[in-house]
């Protein structure tokens, strides 16, 4: 099955290319397997085995076998790895970035990228997007307010966008009604990984 050139970034292949790349050169484990890969990008395994072939015969990633397992990496050694990371960080990291940022938020629970960029990771076409949307779910009050907004800056320095965060508590989450909650309920998302 052919899959179209990402949104995000349409100078990749496709869009499960980019979330494999994004995965080796923007996410927290330094080894994968591709079944581990598989499960966090959510490509079929047969994709992500073909994918780490490719980027593996051009030298951007390692694989070794341990076992009955494919363990794959970014391979640091490349002339381009440096720049790749950087590109990669800036055009698909925001996931990474953020649930790493806010994680140190009190009482967060969940978190949420929503709007353009959540849209376009989910393959809608459209501009590039100006800036990145956050939504956290947290039950500390002002601290989480203030925590969220210094992770907001922090992340915003290194994705080289404006990234906007709107904190509620979990009860406003929950039950809210308003049209902004309404409306972040109905369009696409991103989930952070706050673990």
């Amino acid at each position: 099955m052919s899959e179209s050139a990402p949104p995000l970034l349409p100078i990749f292949r496709s869009a499960a290319q980019l979330r494999v790349l994004a995965e080796l050169f923007t996410g927290r484990a330094p080894e994968l397997s591709v079944g581990d890969l598989a499960r966090r990008t959510g490509v079929p395994q047969a994709t992500v085995s073909r994918e780490v072939a490719r980027l593996a015969a051009a030298g951007l990633v390692e694989d070794r076998e341990v076992g009955r397992s494919r363990l794959v990496r970014a391979r640091a050694a490349s002339p381009v790895h440096g720049e790749l990371t950087a590109l990669l960080t800036k055009v698909a990291g925001p996931p990474a970035v953020l649930g790493d940022l806010l994680r140190g938020v009190p009482g967060v629970r969940e978190g949420y990228i929503y709007g353009s960029w959540a849209r376009r990771w989910h393959g809608e076409p459209g501009d590039e997007p100006a800036d990145i949307d956050v939504l956290v779910v947290s039950d500390a009050g002002p601290d989480a307010v203030r925590a969220a907004r210094t992770a907001a800056d922090a992340a915003g320095e290194r994705l080289g966008r404006d990234v906007t965060v709107t904190v509620l508590d979990p009860r406003e989450w929950a039950e809210g009604t308003s049209g902004f909650l309404t409306a972040v309920r109905d369009s696409a998302r991103v989930a952070l990984d706050l673990g």
